[in-house]
């Protein structure tokens, strides 16, 4: 075989083996995805090393984790400006019709006690005051009084744990909908807060505190919020 032919064939040689040793193998994994030569990795872990030893990062359940304990996570989180959509929640039709026939038959309580307490006025009201009778309207009125105070403080309960009823219905509304978010968004943390910026709707100091305490963040990224998806989901105006 002539030189020049030998090195002709040790190139072809040389070529067939550079495409079938160096082109990379076919990923088989069913998660198997192209990998860009400016990523870094794949890797089981990366070490980084620290005055007080090496800290082992790893990916557990698409996790970034730095340790066996289910605490030792890297988690998603997000924020839902809960005030705003529990006032828009509890404003819905089948909230205000409840409480709209609760205030009605209290109403109409209430004045009926008012058509009794003037009758009484209207019977004993032109007595002279030596009339031995004025003192059985005096006794009229005030067991009328009695029963009025008694009904009232059933109203006032009776409509305390009416809105208490319709705010843990509306508040399992929203988890429901941040669920639903959270999910789609794959979102592991959602914390309730009110804008720091937001202004008090108070004017005593106990109040106002209370305004302080839930505003969970005193400065945070625009991005945590999912306020605006968690309304969509409930289909609700902002």
């Amino acid at each position: 075989m002539k030189k020049i032919e030998r090195i002709a064939l040790c190139l072809t040689v040389f070529t067939v083996a550079w495409l079938l040793l160096g082109r990379p193998a076919a990923d088989t994994n069913a998660n198997a995805r192209a990998v860009n030569m400016a990523d870094l990795g794949p890797a089981q872990n990366i070490l980084l090393e620290g005055k007080d030893g090496v800290l082992t990062i790893q990916n557990q359940a698409n996790h970034l984790a730095w340790g066996d304990q289910p605490t030792a996570r890297a988690w998603s989180m997000a924020a839902v400006h809960l005030d705003k959509v529990l006032k828009k929640l509890l404003t819905n039709s089948r909230f205000l019709e409840e409480r709209s026939q609760f205030e009605e038959a209290a109403n109409k309580q209430n004045a009926d006690f008012e058509r009794q307490m003037e009758a009484i006025k209207v019977k004993y009201g032109e007595m002279p005051k030596d009339n031995p009778d004025l003192a059985k309207g005096k006794e009229e009125m005030q067991a009328l009084y009695s029963q009025f105070q008694k009904w009232n403080e059933g109203v006032s309960a009776s409509q305390s744990k009416l809105m208490a009823g319709q705010v843990e219905s509306a508040y399992k509304e929203l988890v429901t909908a941040v669920d639903v978010v959270a999910d789609r968004q794959k979102i592991d943390v959602v914390y309730r807060f009110i804008p720091a910026a937001a202004p008090f709707e108070s004017a005593q100091i106990g109040d106002a505190m209370v305004q302080v305490q839930a505003r969970t963040f005193l400065r945070a990224p625009e991005s945590l919020d999912i306020t605006a998806d968690v309304m969509k989901e409930l289909g609700l105006q902002d």
